[in-house]
């Protein structure tokens, strides 16, 4: 087992039954996000974006999916910003500090359809929205910030929504 990328047994009952689903066409092939986004905020305004997204997340309709205490919501939001340094053109801060990503693989144990994706989304273009006032987010990249989130958060969805879920969007 390698420790720096353990993750529980996958337990089917976790899921309470609902089959892993994989979208259609594989992980979306997205443009990079400029490095200028992080060469402007650097890793302190990123961390406090993720941290103001992540408490819109646990107030959100999805925040069953996220943990309770403020304590342990503001870890997964650090994780979360890790993650995002690398993808906004900064270091491996992720990769240094927890091991390679695997993003998929670290999202099935919940699950994850087009609804919560689209609550997911709802709350992430909220904070996106305040990034250049109040992160330091160059205005000029905000929308392609936005495309390559909404292009990454397709590969996250793990169930299939009912068709009548669908039609409610």
């Amino acid at each position: 087992m390698d420790i720096l990328n353990a993750l529980p047994p996958h337990d089917p009952d976790s899921r309470d039954g609902v089959p892993i689903w994989t979208p259609p066409g594989g992980p979306p092939q997205t443009d990079r996000i400029p490095a200028e986004v992080y060469e402007t905020m650097g890793e302190e305004q990123v961390t406090r974006f993720f941290h103001a997204f992540y408490r819109r997340l646990g107030q959100s309709g999805i925040a069953h999916m996220f943990p309770t205490s403020e304590k342990n919501l503001m870890r997964a939001a650090d994780k979360s910003a890790a993650m995002f340094v690398f993808l906004f053109g900064g270091p491996h801060l992720y990769q240094q500090r927890y091991g390679r990503p695997m993003m998929r693989a670290r999202h099935l144990p919940f699950v994850i359809d087009e609804p919560a994706r689209q609550e997911w989304l709802r709350c992430y273009r909220e904070t996106l929205d305040e990034a250049p006032e109040q992160y330091a987010m160059p205005a000029e990249h905000v929308e392609k910030v936005w495309a390559f989130v909404v292009d990454f958060s397709s590969w996250m969805v793990n169930a299939e929504s009912s068709a009548e879920e669908e039609n409610n969007r």
